[in-house]
């Protein structure tokens, strides 16, 4: 419902809205997920990570991810380290591979039209 409404507001002879807000989200993401990577223990550092991910992903409507990222920032924000956070990290990083499979097909088939 949200990539339909991006979409909507794409202008004739301009290049593709959503092709360039799709492409940035992955890239953007992509990174901030390798920030995570490895030993998340700087808790500040992981809930603005987190907090990145959690809004970019609401401005594309994934919400699942914006669930988990919101969890995994509270959980940084309260201080929690060591296994929650990995599993945090862990579980944002699978649903953020979830949305890129799906992102990645609405690309190529906008680019593909």
């Amino acid at each position: 419902l949200v990539l339909e409404m991006l979409a909507s507001l794409q202008e004739d002879g301009e290049p593709d809205l959503l092709v360039e807000l799709i492409t940035l989200f992955l890239q953007e993401t992509s990174a901030r997920l390798a920030d995570l990577a490895g030993e998340p223990t700087d808790a500040p550092s992981t809930a603005r990570v987190a907090h990145s991910i959690k809004g970019s992903a609401g401005n594309l409507g994934a919400s699942g991810l914006q669930a988990l990222a919101a969890r995994l920032e509270t959980a940084a924000q309260e201080g929690q380290v060591g296994d929650t956070l990995r599993t945090l990290v862990a579980d944002v990083d699978a649903e953020f591979r979830r949305v890129e499979r799906h992102l990645r097909d609405v690309r190529a088939s906008r680019l593909a039209a």
